[in-house]
């Protein structure tokens, strides 16, 4: 896998000790329009809350003692220029990985030498936000715990054999290792990967082995495909011939001529090592070594024989058909990570938003309800109903703003609603949020807009917050009357800085233009 920006910001943000999601991580990074800048760094770890500065300071002994032991830094290169590597400092040595995994030692004096002054630092705060798209983690533990469990019962409860036990667990490790190495091809990340092949050097290098062509036995299909389907057919067949495993032993002797192949193309050929191919070929060997110990037992039988030949072709196929689905995906995700890019580049956005007319949304005495900091420039008009289902995924776009940014952003919320029916829930609804604004304060009524918004139950909510007849009927219907005067019928609608948010976009895009939106506003005010 070749190393990119993420490699960095991810080992960063593990030796500070800051959990985070990989994939989001790495999506959000690759994705950013400032990418691979200093800019998009800090935009990501600001996007998941996490306590950052970005700044130049003096390259000297005294301010390099006040900085975290921990940092991002800029570095002059003989061969890049300038790069950013990873620093981890102690008393009289300097740690710095760079872009690569290379880890180098330097002397203060060495490295004071060759630092520009440019730092990114990070601090661990409860506040940061672990994005993640995989909501069912823990049911996922729990499932391989189990799995796991069953595994080891159906095991021990019917091998007598110490080493038959061995070979098949060497098995397992086997195949989770070359699901690591596929991994590792496919760009993506992993505890195995990250571990193995993470530092390279002039010795070490697994992308160059895993990409070389050495790395293919046959047209489209490499070592890690072998890899793959033998070790699940090792797993398979031994289960199932779980009184009579002798075949799946003896095929381990079969695998020793791949395993000299590529410790050979590895030595005399590339020389550089894939500590993960070299994994596997040390599975392999223990293997070899625990069925020699077992050799006296063993009985080649055709039957066997077949049933093998049978579950390998069988597995074979499965995977040739499901290998191009796989690369599939991965270049849906690389089509994404560059189609997000582009959405998110704030010129685009711009443009779109100034095709809109602009609005007035300013209304004469009016008691609305105004989240944020009531002095910036940048206003958010939001128009909502707590009865439409579409209003409920922007009422969370609101909250996660007014989390990121703020200061950056003034959000009015404006409610649509047809105030003919005083004695209407969503009257009464409506004219309690905006009671409980001004007499309770702000984070109260996000509390109870919360509540509203994403429970829905109109009865439940009054019940718990009460009702004010009337008190702020002539607010919704001055909000209802602006409404109709700028022809906006429908809900959910948002205007920024009185033009409609471009249709073009998700609402959920907003949130990524909040501190462009607002150096604008700045500027123009």
């Amino acid at each position: 896998m070749k190393k990119s920006l993420n490699f960095l910001v991810s080992l960063l943000l593990k030796k500070n000790k800051i959990s985070f999601d990989k994939d989001e991580l790495s999506f959000q990074i690759e994705s950013h329009p400032s990418y691979p800048s200093l800019h998009a760094i800090t935009g990501v770890l600001d996007h998941f809350n996490i306590e950052n500065v970005a700044a130049e300071v003096p390259a000297t002994e005294d301010i390099l003692g006040q900085l975290p032991d921990i940092f991002l830094a800029q570095i002059k290169t003989p061969e890049n220029g300038e790069e950013l590597v990873v620093v981890e400092r102690s008393k009289e040595i300097i740690t710095i990985v760079n872009i690569e995994g290379k880890k180098k030692l330097q002397r203060i004096k060495e490295f004071l030498e060759v630092f520009t002054g440019i730092i990114v630092a990070v601090e661990k705060t409860d506040e940061v936000q672990v994005i993640s798209k995989s909501d069912n983690r823990t049911l996922k533990y729990v499932a391989y715990i189990l799995l796991f469990g069953l595994f080891s019962v159906l095991i021990f409860k019917h091998y007598n054999n110490v080493f038959s036990v061995f070979h098949l667990l060497l098995s397992v490790v086997g195949f989770i290792v070359s699901v690591a190495i596929l991994r590792q091809e496919f760009g993506l990340q992993s505890s195995i990967g990250d571990a193995f092949c993470s530092e390279t050097d002039d010795k070490k290098d697994c992308d160059a082995v895993l990409t070389s062509k050495g790395a293919e036995i046959l047209k489209g299909f490499k070592l890690s495909d072998f890899s793959i389907v033998y070790f699940g057919t090792m797993i398979l067949f031994t289960l199932i011939q779980i009184g009579n495993p002798n075949l799946a032993l003896l095929i381990t002797y079969a695998a020793i001529p791949v395993t000299l192949y590529s410790i050979y193309y590895q030595y005399a050929v590339l020389k550089k090592w894939c500590l993960l191919c070299l994994s596997i070929v040390g599975v392999l060997w223990l293997q070899a070594i625990v069925t020699f110990f077992i050799t006296p037992q063993l009985v080649f039988e055709i039957n066997s024989s077949l049933f093998f030949v049978v579950i390998s072709l069988s597995l074979l196929v499965a995977w040739t058909q499901l290998r191009p689905i796989l690369n599939e995906v991965i270049d849906l995700r690389k089509e994404k990570v560059k189609s997000t890019k582009f959405k998110r580049n704030f010129g685009l956005f711009q443009s779109l938003l100034n095709k809109s007319t602009g609005l007035n949304t300013a209304i004469d005495d009016s008691q609305e309800i105004v989240f944020g900091n009531l002095d910036s420039n940048l206003e958010l008009v939001v128009i909502t109903n707590p009865f439409c289902g579409h209003c409920k995924p922007v009422h969370k776009h609101i909250e996660e703003i007014l989390q990121k940014y703020p200061n950056a952003v003034k959000i009015r919320v404006r409610f649509n609603v047809n105030t003919s029916d005083v004695e209407s829930e969503l009257v009464k609804i409506t004219s309690k949020l905006i009671h409980i604004y001004h007499e309770r304060g702000k984070e109260t009524c996000l509390v109870a807009m919360k509540e509203i918004y994403e429970e829905g139950n109109a009865k439940v909510w009054l019940k718990n917050w009460g009702e004010d007849k009337a008190v702020f009927v002539e607010e919704l219907e001055r909000e209802k009357d602006w409404c109709q005067e700028n022809g906006i019928n429908f809900t959910p609608e948002i205007l920024i800085n009185g033009k409609a948010f471009p249709k073009e976009y998700d609402r959920s895009d907003l949130v990524f233009f909040i501190e462009e939106l607002e150096e604008q506003s700045e500027v123009v005010n």
